[in-house]
């Protein structure tokens, strides 16, 4: 990671702390919360957007320990419940902590620790498991899969389900990560060109995306949108090796 781009983190989350801990402090001193306009609305969905451009940039450069720390995990989650319990309660144990309103519950106090949903869109519609999977960084991946991530999220550019997408991106081990943590993925359908994921396998003749694939359970017959299915494929563009994969898939499976 560069010099700058760790100035631009440090004085990031900075000026958030500090915007934050304003709000909380108008909402302690008994302001009523309706002084929290879409003004105010409008600037916390703008530090929750640099926030995910961070992250997203950490994904992809594998800076894993930042990502680990902002992620809204459930060993993070439970640090914080943890910490804010301390925090709220005097020795006598009586509540001094403030009440605030849906909109700063639901987003200021994310920001105020840094943490970040597991599932969180950006404005282009990226969220942390397309991202993951994109980018090849397989250690953040299997944190989101085990912390809920959502299995069926689209990629914002193609359309394609997280299955769909580590084929495209032949991502062999994302593969492998998706399809133990749901199998029903194998023959799902993509959101946009219809395809299955062996189709997207067969594209760039990845045989051993194909053979992972076929192990768990992706059938070669399975029509797509249009009618076509991957055996289909692989004989239009001369996939001899897979041609032959999904012909002995075939054939073992008729027995």
């Amino acid at each position: 990671m560069t010099k700058k781009l760790i100035y631009k983190i440090f004085f990031l989350f900075i000026i958030l702390s500090n915007f934050i801990y304003a709000e909380k402090m108008i909402l302690r001193n008994g302001i009523s919360e309706k002084t929290i306009d879409l003004v105010t609305e409008e600037k916390l969905m703008s530090m929750n957007e640099m926030r995910l451009k961070v992250l997203f940039e950490a994904i992809r450069k594998n800076n894993n320990k930042f990502v680990l720390n902002h992620l809204a995990t459930k060993e993070n989650k439970k640090k914080l419940s943890e910490n804010t319990e301390k925090r709220e309660k005097n020795d006598n144990g009586n509540y001094y902590g403030p009440k605030y309103s849906d909109l700063v519950t639901a987003v200021s106090d994310e920001v105020e620790v840094n943490l970040i949903d597991i599932n969180a869109h950006d404005k282009t519609g990226y969220t942390p498991i397309i991202v993951a999977i994109e980018s090849g960084n397989n250690e953040i991946l299997k944190v989101l899969v085990e912390n809920g991530a959502n299995l069926y999220e689209k990629h914002p550019v193609f359309g394609k389900l997280t299955l769909h997408t580590a084929c495209y991106y032949e991502n062999e081990e994302a593969v492998e990560i998706l399809l133990k943590a749901d199998r029903k993925l194998v023959n799902v359908h993509s959101g946009t060109d219809g395809w299955l994921p062996l189709q997207d396998a067969t594209l760039k003749s990845n045989a051993r995306i194909v053979e992972i694939l076929l192990r768990y359970g992706a059938n070669p017959q399975l029509t797509d949108a249009h009618g076509g299915t991957p055996m289909d494929m692989a004989t239009e563009f001369g996939k001899g090796v897979i041609v032959k994969l999904l012909r002995d898939n075939i054939k073992k499976n008729r027995k």
